[in-house]
Protein backbone atom coordinates (compact mmCIF):
# COMPACT_ATOMS: atom_id res chain seq x y z
CA UNK A 1 0.00 0.00 0.00
CA UNK A 2 1.40 3.62 -0.73
CA UNK A 3 1.92 6.54 1.35
CA UNK A 4 -1.49 8.28 1.81
CA UNK A 5 -1.84 12.25 1.13
CA UNK A 6 -4.78 13.31 2.33
CA UNK A 7 -6.34 17.11 2.77
CA UNK A 8 -9.19 17.29 4.94
CA UNK A 9 -11.24 20.21 5.34
CA UNK A 10 -13.05 20.91 8.70
CA UNK A 11 -15.99 23.17 8.15
CA UNK A 12 -16.91 25.31 11.37
CA UNK A 13 -20.20 26.58 12.27
CA UNK A 14 -21.65 29.02 14.66
CA UNK A 15 -22.39 26.83 17.36
CA UNK A 16 -18.27 25.17 17.04
CA UNK A 17 -17.65 26.79 20.30
CA UNK A 18 -20.18 25.64 22.26
CA UNK A 19 -18.85 21.51 21.26
CA UNK A 20 -17.01 19.56 23.07
CA UNK A 21 -13.97 17.61 21.15
CA UNK A 22 -13.16 14.21 21.92
CA UNK A 23 -9.51 15.25 20.81
CA UNK A 24 -7.84 17.70 17.84
CA UNK A 25 -6.14 15.34 15.20
CA UNK A 26 -3.20 18.23 15.17
CA UNK A 27 -2.69 17.45 19.01
CA UNK A 28 -3.16 13.83 19.41
CA UNK A 29 -1.29 13.07 16.12
CA UNK A 30 0.50 15.86 14.90
CA UNK A 31 3.38 14.08 12.93
CA UNK A 32 0.28 13.10 10.63
CA UNK A 33 -1.70 15.94 10.80
CA UNK A 34 -0.78 19.99 9.87
CA UNK A 35 -3.19 22.53 9.55
CA UNK A 36 -2.50 24.30 5.98
CA UNK A 37 -5.33 26.80 6.57
CA UNK A 38 -7.58 27.86 9.42
CA UNK A 39 -9.69 30.89 9.86
CA UNK A 40 -13.17 31.39 11.59
CA UNK A 41 -15.00 29.26 9.05
CA UNK A 42 -12.68 26.52 8.05
CA UNK A 43 -10.03 24.36 9.26
CA UNK A 44 -7.74 22.39 6.39
CA UNK A 45 -5.63 19.53 7.40
CA UNK A 46 -2.88 18.38 5.40
CA UNK A 47 -2.82 14.37 6.67
CA UNK A 48 0.37 11.53 5.44
CA UNK A 49 0.51 8.24 6.98
CA UNK A 50 2.39 5.08 5.61
CA UNK A 51 1.11 1.54 5.53
CA UNK A 52 0.70 0.34 9.36
CA UNK A 53 0.55 4.01 11.00
CA UNK A 54 -2.16 4.14 13.73
CA UNK A 55 -3.75 7.24 14.75
CA UNK A 56 -5.44 8.07 18.57
CA UNK A 57 -8.75 8.84 19.28
CA UNK A 58 -9.29 12.40 17.75
CA UNK A 59 -12.55 14.30 16.57
CA UNK A 60 -13.80 15.75 13.06
CA UNK A 61 -16.60 17.97 12.62
CA UNK A 62 -18.38 18.00 9.27
CA UNK A 63 -15.36 17.56 7.04
CA UNK A 64 -14.72 16.95 3.12
CA UNK A 65 -12.06 14.77 2.24
CA UNK A 66 -9.97 14.44 -0.54
CA UNK A 67 -7.28 12.21 -1.14
CA UNK A 68 -4.77 12.31 -3.53
CA UNK A 69 -4.72 8.48 -4.23
CA UNK A 70 -7.43 5.90 -3.12
CA UNK A 71 -6.93 4.45 -0.12
CA UNK A 72 -8.32 1.80 2.42
CA UNK A 73 -8.52 2.47 6.30
CA UNK A 74 -9.68 0.40 8.92
CA UNK A 75 -11.39 3.16 11.39
CA UNK A 76 -12.63 2.07 14.76
CA UNK A 77 -15.03 4.90 16.13
CA UNK A 78 -15.49 5.51 20.27
CA UNK A 79 -18.03 3.16 20.57
CA UNK A 80 -15.44 0.02 19.48
CA UNK A 81 -17.25 -0.23 16.17
CA UNK A 82 -14.86 -0.62 13.04
CA UNK A 83 -15.68 0.14 9.71
CA UNK A 84 -13.15 -0.21 6.53
CA UNK A 85 -13.02 2.84 4.40
CA UNK A 86 -12.50 2.61 0.75
CA UNK A 87 -12.80 5.85 -1.24
CA UNK A 88 -10.87 8.68 -2.18
CA UNK A 89 -13.85 11.89 -1.61
CA UNK A 90 -16.23 11.87 0.59
CA UNK A 91 -18.46 14.73 3.32
CA UNK A 92 -19.20 13.54 6.50
CA UNK A 93 -20.80 14.92 9.43
CA UNK A 94 -18.82 14.90 12.61
CA UNK A 95 -17.50 11.86 13.91
CA UNK A 96 -15.23 10.57 17.01
CA UNK A 97 -12.69 7.80 15.42
CA UNK A 98 -9.04 6.28 15.97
Amino acid sequence: MKKLTLITVVLFGTILAKISFAADPVKTDGDKYKVILENERVRVFKYDDKPGDKTHMHDHNDFTLYALAPFKRKLTFSDGKSITRQEDRQFKGRIVQV
